[in-house]
Parts: structure tokens; sequence; C-alpha cells
């Protein structure tokens, strides 16, 4: 065997060695990106629908408090079961072992008990702007956490 035949088979395995190298570090990163936007675009998604849940929760609490409806009246029932059902989405989009989390479930329940007593006062009002303050700063640092780790690529 000649020294040109011993550089060339030197040569295609480290070009060998060199491709399989790429490949599998390829490979690793397009799993790890693709799993940095499946997180991403789920927690995307959460934190609208969070959102869109505390926001209709409001509506329907303060719409509640409006109205004092009498206690037969067939669409105050509607509002109260509407009004139910999205605390219960709010409290199931929240930790349960989170302060934060259960700041922003303690305000909905004590808003919820304020249109319970049917009574409209500066307390409920306080209340629904507290609720939407914590929600508000919430969503603000999940959408930061949700920036770093498409950026960074941490999971």
């Amino acid at each position: 065997m000649e020294a040109k035949d011993s550089i060339a088979i030197v040569g295609i395995g480290a070009t060998f060695l060199v491709s399989a190298t790429t490949l599998v570090y390829t490979l690793r990163s397009a799993r790890r990106a693709s799993f940095v936007n499946t997180v991403t675009t789920s927690r995307l998604r959460w934190i609208d629908s969070l959102r869109d849940k505390v926001s209709e929760f409001m509506a329907v609490t303060s719409r509640l408090a409006d109205r004092r409806p009498p206690p037969g009246d067939k669409q105050a029932g509607e509002l109260l079961l509407q009004r139910d059902t999205l605390l219960h989405q709010i409290v199931l989009h929240l930790n349960p072992n989170d302060p934060k989390d259960q700041r922003i479930k303690a305000l909905a329940d004590h808003v919820r008990d304020l249109t319970d007593q049917a009574v409209v006062s500066k307390e409920l009002s306080n209340g629904l702007l507290e609720l939407r303050d914590a929600t508000a700063e919430y969503l603000k640092k999940e959408w930061n956490r949700v920036k770093t780790e498409s950026t960074k690529g941490n999971s």
C-alpha cells in the first residue's frame, strides 16, 4: 500500500468521523429545539387561556354586581353558572403549590364571595382591581419566562 492510499484512507476516516459527529449534534440540537418550541407554544396558549378566563370572570362578575337580579331570574342563574365555571377553570390553570398562583385563587374566591352577598361595594371594585393587577403581574412573569426559555433553550 502506498503512502497516498494510506492518506486517502485516513482522510476518508476523518471525514466519516466529522460527519458522524455533526449528525449526532444536529439530531440532538433539532430534538432540543423541537422540545423548546413545543413547550413555548403550549405556555403561550396557557397564558392566553388564563388571561381570557380571568377577564371573562371579571366581566361576568361585574355584570352580576351591576344588575342586582332577583333570585329567580333565569339570566342571573346563567351568569352565576358562567361565573362559577370560569372560577373553576382559573383555579385549574394555577399551580396549587405556588404562592403567587394561590394569591390569584384567593382573590377570585373573595370576589365570588362578595358577589354572592349581592352587595355592590367599594370592596368588590377593589377586589376586581387587585385580581386584575395580580393576574397581569403573574402573566408578565410567565411571558418573561417564555422569552428566556425560547432564546436560551432552557426547559
